[in-house]
């Protein structure tokens, strides 16, 4: 009879926790009964796929947090004429009121009196699974207060905490009492196996997955840049316009694709009009694998230039696709998989002259793209499922 695996989620939409969870039920779904439970429900189905023999229980049905972020980020940035507007739009131009004032007290209720976990007590109290996972530091303390002495607990960390000592010591914590604590980096098990060597907790190392090999390689041949991920500030996207400008100042041929939506979105539109860019820069949208892998059949180099990143599996994703990859090493993620001279190259201080002169060299160089395009295909066949399955299984089976 397999083993219950319950995997503790705040939602199932866009991000990269979430598509590491759908790659771990495809992993594991044969070797598991695994449910996912679900603390918001924000769209009508999951962003990324999840297999069907896994269950999904959603304990709130709301989009609620969508909102709140967006309000926040609004006020952050002291957008007051955007937040008005979008509060107009949302409620009041539809005489919505009755639902503005029952968003208003369902948002009081679970963040600012704790409500969102006061279900997830409830259905942890009566589970009967045999392991716990849970994706999030602040549900791995609610695992501590609903504890089976029978059930293997695990943390699985996917943030680095970036000089945040604050956030670290919630991670430590939260996880002290836990059998296990997954990082996604090896510095930071490292780091963490030091800080916890006298708890109970065992922090332990386990990359990110593919979810399968592809069988062909990029042909190199369009001169196109690729980027996959969120249009938000931490993505580092307007240095990479500014790589881009150098580009076009070189009068280097190159066509700029970014794959992804987020808060930023127009704000980046608006910098590559002002860039006069327009003709190098394609703004794709949120899109599917089959999508992507369409994209990456052409592309010649992947650009990352993220301030921080914890694992990078977009790296790899391309390295997967034979595509050499570029990235500031201010990426923690990015430093731990990209070798310099292998399957990309790194970039030191941020130096956007550096990387536009990295790139020009690149893409100049086509017999060069190609043998580090093979070295990096070869080198993402550590991270396919055959793999990491096998270290996911010791610590569930305890053994």
């Amino acid at each position: 009879m397999k083993k219950k695996l319950e995997i503790y989620v705040y939602h199932l939409g866009y991000g990269g926790i979430e598509k590491a969870v759908s790659s771990l039920c495809k992993m594991l779904g044969n070797v598991y009964d695994i449910s996912i439970i679900s603390l918001y429900q924000l769209y009508e189905k999951p962003i990324f796929e999840i297999p069907s023999n896994v269950s999904i229980t959603y304990l709130y049905q709301t989009d609620l947090p969508l909102k709140m972020k967006k309000y926040k980020q609004l006020l952050l940035e002291k957008k007051f004429g955007e937040f008005f507007q979008s509060m107009w739009k949302d409620y009041f131009c539809h005489f919505h009121f009755l639902q503005f004032f029952h968003d208003f007290g369902l948002s009081f209720y679970l963040d600012g009196l704790g409500g969102k976990y006061r279900k997830l007590k409830k259905y942890l109290a009566s589970s009967q699974a045999d392991i716990f996972l849970s994706t999030r530091w602040e549900i791995s303390r609610v695992f501590a207060t609903c504890k089976n002495s029978s059930a293997i607990q695990i943390g699985w960390e996917h943030n680095h905490y970036h000089g945040d000592l604050v956030y670290k010591k919630h991670v430590i914590e939260s996880s002290k009492n836990l059998d296990y604590l997954v990082l996604v980096s090896r510095a930071l098990a490292k780091d963490y196996q030091r800080e916890m060597a006298v708890c109970k907790c065992r922090p332990i190392y386990i990359p990110n997955v593919i979810d399968f090999p592809l069988s062909f390689c990029s042909d190199y041949q369009s001169k196109h840049l690729l980027f996959v991920g969120r249009l938000e500030k931490e993505k580092g996207l307007f240095d990479a316009f500014e790589v881009m400008k150098r580009l076009q100042e070189r009068k280097i041929v190159f066509h700029f694709d970014l794959v992804g939506d987020g808060p930023l979105r127009n704000r980046l539109e608006e910098f590559v009009q002002h860039k006069n860019l327009k003709d190098y820069v394609t703004f794709h949208g949120f899109q599917n694998h089959a999508y992507i892998e369409n994209l990456m059949q052409h592309t010649t180099l992947f650009v990352m230039c993220s301030h921080t990143e914890s694992f990078g599996l977009v790296l790899l994703e391309a390295m997967n696709a034979g595509i050499p990859c570029m990235a500031f090493d201010s990426a923690e993620g990015a430093r731990e998989l990209i070798i310099p001279n292998v399957n990309g190259y790194l970039i030191t201080r941020r130096n956007v002259d550096e990387m536009a002169e990295k790139i020009s060299e690149l893409l100049l160089d086509l017999p060069r793209v190609q043998l580090l395009g093979k070295q990096a295909k070869e080198f993402s066949k550590n991270f396919l499922p055959a793999s990491v399955q096998v270290m996911w299984r010791k610590i569930m089976e305890d053994d």
